[in-house]
């Protein structure tokens, strides 16, 4: 609340007009004509929907092969160790290539939502799997369960808090990606209208927007943060 009153008492009586930060009148405005000017509620559909349905999707998938992948991760960690120099691609790379691949189709997007986010949670798993209890392990094997069994049942149960609280970063990037995606391909999802955005210099309304998406992802994290805190309650 005082860093509200700074900024308008600062920016709307004290500074002239700046390109730091716009007029709280200026910025109040803008909330009213980006909802019909930038069509929002579209764009809130399109991106959104991307976002979460990659992500559902995407740790379902992980978690329904979660004890083969921790068990290659562990059994096999040489070729796993090699796999990890993709990650030095930068992302804005890959999210080219689809544009040259597909242009401005939106089910190429929803494909480069959900690689993407299967990519993160892929590697969230794998490096989650290295802070696994042995004696878990060992117990589980001398219970006469199968290696596969272990690392599914017993292994995969004890990383899973460690695991999902890492949703929240991917699912803050994952709106980055996608969001990158629009803007170089000029779909109408929020990528798109920051491209129009900034070719009409609507200053006021790029912050405008950037509220909305914060707003936006900070509901999916209180989500996911409910979700962890009801389900995932066990220490690791």
């Amino acid at each position: 609340m005082v860093i509200f009153f700074i900024y308008v008492v600062l920016f709307e009586f004290i500074l002239p007009v700046n390109r730091v930060l716009p007029m709280p009148h200026m910025l109040f405005e803008s909330f009213l004509y980006i909802w019909e000017g930038y069509n929002i509620l579209q764009a809130i559909a399109i991106t959104s929907s991307i976002v979460y349905f990659s992500l559902v999707v995407s740790y379902f998938i992980i978690r329904l092969f979660a004890g083969r992948l921790i068990q290659l991760s562990i059994e096999y960690p040489g070729p796993v160790e090699k796999l990890k120099i993709f990650r030095y691609f930068p992302s804005f790379f890959f999210a080219i290539l689809f544009a040259y691949w597909f242009e401005d189709s939106i089910a190429a997007e929803f494909l480069f939502g959900l690689l993407s986010s299967l990519l993160m949670i892929a590697g969230s798993l794998l490096n989650s799997s290295r802070s696994f209890n042995k004696t878990y392990f060992e117990a589980g094997l001398n219970m006469h369960l199968s290696r596969p069994e272990v690392y599914s049942k017993i292994v995969y149960k004890q990383i899973q808090p460690v695991f999902f609280s890492d949703l929240f970063r991917i699912h803050y990037y994952l709106w980055i990606l996608v969001m990158i995606y629009e803007f170089i391909c000029g779909i109408e999802g929020f990528g798109g209208i920051y491209r129009t955005a900034l070719l009409y210099n609507d200053y006021a309304g790029l912050f405008s927007i950037a509220v909305v998406i914060s707003i936006l992802i900070l509901i999916g994290s209180s989500v996911i943060k409910y979700i962890d805190e009801k389900i995932f309650f066990w220490e690791e």
